[in-house]
């Protein structure tokens, strides 16, 4: 090579190098890996888009029964007879937890029902004199018990006391039925006297006739004609005393039989008047009877629920308890368990009665945290404040459900006032929404006026 070839091959262009093409294999692994890149993306929005996160508003809480500790108290108070539990028992519902002395309860018990026996056999009895009935059925409850002394000494009282009036009754009706029938053999007697007296009066006035014509004729006396008309005028008084005597006893007829009346009608009017007192009066007994009962009842003092007992006030027999005074508190067992839960005002919006909720107790051990699930119930309508931190909040309640309870181990006991976390399922939300939530909330602040 000259100098001149050597001077032009470095002033010249380099010579082309020809660039071999891409493999077929190269470029299928180039369009798998944009593809791969695209789809992941789309997929990528398309599920941050359209996939649902279940939402949960938490918040810290406590185990408090709904019907939280009960405290047994007694209404009259009294003396301690026995004490039958302590605290930490388990009793029944229904279980005698103490007993009172009740020697005063059944003493009054029984001096009230000594009384009804007396007004419940006199009331049957002035039922039966008003009903004409011929004896007294004695079926109040109170004088079913015929061996006892008490119940034999009211009925065979009120028995002769029934007997005694029915024979008073009959006896004035008697009376009275003797004298309206001597009045009637009277008004007879005085009949046939008048039929008499009127058959005399017929025959005399014939006599005068006669003696009247002699003695126009001038062959009678004066005199004689005189007497018999004497006799005349006092046969006509005496058949109108004898007309008035028979009109006189038929009055009196009346007037008895009118009194043999009004014998049965004052009877009933009686018996009414007394029925209405006795029967206020039976009513006020029995009345005042459940009372006693119920106070002799309440000598016994039981346990109203199934639970634990706890704080009892009184340790021995013989101690006195104030009318009103608590004895003793149960906490129930078989009560609906129900978390109070305090939502933070930034969750209350997400919070409805009716939702769905869990329940974790971080107090046990791990391995028994399990969520025990639950339901809203109830969602205070204003807010709260805390008494230590003065920080607001909106109180919830979730009630366990009842079969959650069941599958819990037998060491755990949710006892009120167990602290509680309480996750509160929300409106499900996606990814998309959550991302863009902050930024639309700004864009919003943004767009409002100062």
């Amino acid at each position: 090579m000259t100098g001149r070839d050597i001077v032009d091959s470095l002033s010249g262009p380099p010579p082309r190098r020809r660039v071999p093409a891409l493999s077929k294999d190269l470029r299928a692994t180039f369009w798998f890996g944009i593809s791969a890149i695209l789809l992941f993306f789309v997929a990528g929005g398309g599920w941050t888009a359209t996939a649902p996160l279940s939402g949960a508003a938490i918040a810290p809480g406590v185990v408090s029964p709904e019907g939280s500790r009960q405290t047994v108290q007694h209404l009259e108070g009294g003396i301690i007879r026995e004490i039958s539990v302590r605290d930490g028992d388990d009793v029944e519902a229904g279980d005698t937890l103490v007993i009172l002395e009740d020697v005063a309860a059944q003493a009054e018990s029984g001096i009230l029902m000594n009384r009804l026996r007396t007004l419940a056999a006199g009331e049957l009895r002035l039922e039966a004199e008003r009903s004409g009935a011929d004896s007294v059925a004695f079926s109040h409850f109170s004088l079913q018990d015929v061996a006892d002394l008490d119940v034999q000494a009211v009925i065979a009282q009120q028995r002769d006391r029934f007997e005694t009036r029915a024979a008073n009754r009959r006896s004035r009706k008697a009376i009275l039925a003797q004298q309206a029938a001597q009045l009637k053999q009277q008004i007879a007697g005085a009949r046939r006297q008048l039929v008499g007296t009127r058959r005399q009066a017929e025959l005399i006035r014939e006599e005068i006739e006669v003696v009247e014509y002699l003695v126009r004729r001038g062959y009678g006396r004066k005199p004689r004609l005189l007497a018999l008309q004497r006799g005349e005028a006092e046969l006509i008084g005496t058949e109108g005393e004898l007309v008035a005597s028979i009109a006189r006893s038929n009055e009196a007829i009346a007037e008895i039989e009118l009194q043999i009346l009004n014998v049965d009608t004052e009877r009933i009017e009686e018996i009414t008047s007394e029925l209405a007192d006795i029967r206020t009066s039976r009513i006020e007994v029995e009345k005042q009877i459940k009372e006693s009962l119920d106070r002799l009842l309440r000598t016994e003092i039981t346990a109203p629920v199934k639970g634990t007992i706890i704080d009892l006030r009184y340790k021995t027999t013989g101690g006195v308890i104030r009318p009103g005074e608590a004895v003793l508190d149960i906490v129930p067992t078989e009560d609906k368990l129900v978390v109070d839960a305090r939502v933070a005002p930034t969750d209350i919006d997400d919070v409805q009665v009716g939702l769905e909720a869990y329940v974790v107790f971080p107090t046990y051990p791990q391995r028994h945290l399990l969520r025990i699930d639950g339901q809203v119930t109830h969602v205070a309508a204003d807010a709260l404040e805390d008494e230590r931190s003065g920080e607001p909040y909106y109180l919830a309640k979730i009630e366990i459900h009842p079969d959650r309870l069941q599958s819990l181990a037998p060491e755990i006991q949710l006892t009120p006032g167990l602290p509680a976390e309480v996750f509160i399922t929300t409106e499900d939300r996606t990814v998309l929404e959550y991302l863009l939530q902050p930024l639309l909330e700004t864009f919003e602040r943004s767009l409002r006026e100062p």
